[in-house]
């Protein structure tokens, strides 16, 4: 009889262990919800997942079983945490603030955590951009509070946008912090000059260079170089784009002045390229886009992005000076971020660079544009 009473209670103990845990777990969300004022201060619970997690009308309690404590997850980041479906996990802590005292935030066991400002609202953070950004400080870094979710990027990438810049990961580079990308032209080398140039013994080139990427188009006109000969370079600098990351195209329009004005001709490019740049962002959805996901988007289609350029520098306008060919270079998203981050600087005839056009020849004469792609 003693040995079937016990395998009953065996059975017994057996059955019962579950609930038992779920309503250890219960006593934990009671335990905490009479902890912070119970009815009187918080109001009823407007669902109770019994062992798990008591809903109220903008906030909830969660237990973190591991812990053996129930965490509070409030407004904004709770709306965020719903609406990952609980994916994250657990929280780790109750929502807490931060140390300069703006934002808000919440740990959770996946990995993952949810910041929360004013003027950002909640953006989650997590796996190795997360870590990045730990290493760096969190929101005391350069690169402050994040403003976007973690999404896709070019080329298979994930990105955080931040106040201040971004982290870009991809899976054979790990996670790569910058504040923004600056784009330069700096130089043109000469290596071979035109047949007939006026009567001239050299050649006074000159560069109209549009620089387009999903958000911005513009225009600059280089100085006339005098007397370039051939084997001889004319180092330079002047700064194209300053921005994110998100992909470049570089159109190049090589002139020889005779008699022309080349202010006038940047400003008739400047209307074609401004031109067919909206046309293109329209025709790729890119208008209204903001945060990360435009290189995601445009990635693909950047090399097209601006299929007009090369002809607008070209063949569109009777220039006055002659033309002595065009190229168009087109840097994507990865790239930008990689030639700033990681890419030391090149060299050639005393002109530095990470970036370079194909031979642009015409009129007998070959030249190559030269650009530097460095971290702001």
């Amino acid at each position: 009889m003693d040995g079937s009473f016990a395998t009953r209670m065996k059975d017994r103990v057996r059955i019962d262990s579950p609930f038992i845990r779920v309503m250890a777990l219960e006593g934990l969300l009671q335990q905490r919800y009479d902890e912070l004022g119970g009815a009187a201060a918080l109001g009823e619970p407007v669902e109770k997942t019994i062992g798990a997690m008591w809903r109220f009308a903008d906030w909830a309690l969660v237990v973190n079983p591991d812990h053996q404590r129930a965490y509070r997850i409030i407004g904004a980041i709770y709306a965020k945490w719903r609406e990952v479906g609980g994916g994250f996990g657990y929280p780790q802590n109750d929502e807490t603030a931060t140390p300069d005292g703006i934002g808000r935030y919440n740990h959770f066991s996946n990995g993952a955590s949810i910041y929360w400002t004013p003027s950002t609202g909640a953006h989650a953070i997590y796996g190795d951009i997360r870590a990045r950004w730990a290493e760096l400080g969190w929101e005391r870094s350069y690169l402050g509070y994040p403003i976007s979710d973690e999404v896709d990027f070019a080329d298979g990438g994930r990105a955080n946008e931040f106040q201040n810049g971004g982290i870009y990961w991809w899976g054979d580079t790990g996670a790569i912090d910058l504040r923004d990308v600056v784009v330069h032209y700096t130089g043109l080398y000469c290596f071979g000059e035109t047949d007939w140039d006026q009567g001239s013994s050299a050649d006074e080139p000159y560069l109209i260079i549009a620089s387009t990427t999903p958000k911005s188009a513009a225009v600059v006109t280089t100085r006339i170089y005098d007397d370039v000969d051939d084997g001889e370079s004319r180092p330079d600098l002047m700064e194209l784009y300053r921005g994110r990351p998100y992909g470049i195209n570089l159109g190049v329009a090589l002139m020889e002045h005779d008699f022309g004005d080349p202010n006038r001709y940047r400003e008739e490019v400047r209307q074609a390229v401004m031109a067919v740049h909206t046309a293109g962002t329209l025709a790729l959805g890119l208008i209204p886009v903001v945060g990360p996901v435009v290189a995601a988007i445009a990635g693909p289609a950047l090399g097209s992005l601006m299929p007009s350029v090369a002809d607008a520098l070209n063949d569109a306008f009777d220039w006055g000076d002659d033309r002595i060919g065009a190229a168009t270079v087109t840097i994507g998203a990865r790239q930008l971020v990689l030639l700033a981050a990681r890419t030391a600087n090149s060299e050639f005839s005393g002109i530095g660079f990470k970036v370079e056009t194909p031979l642009i020849s015409g009129s007998g004469a070959s030249y190559k544009a030269y650009f530097g792609v460095v971290p702001a």
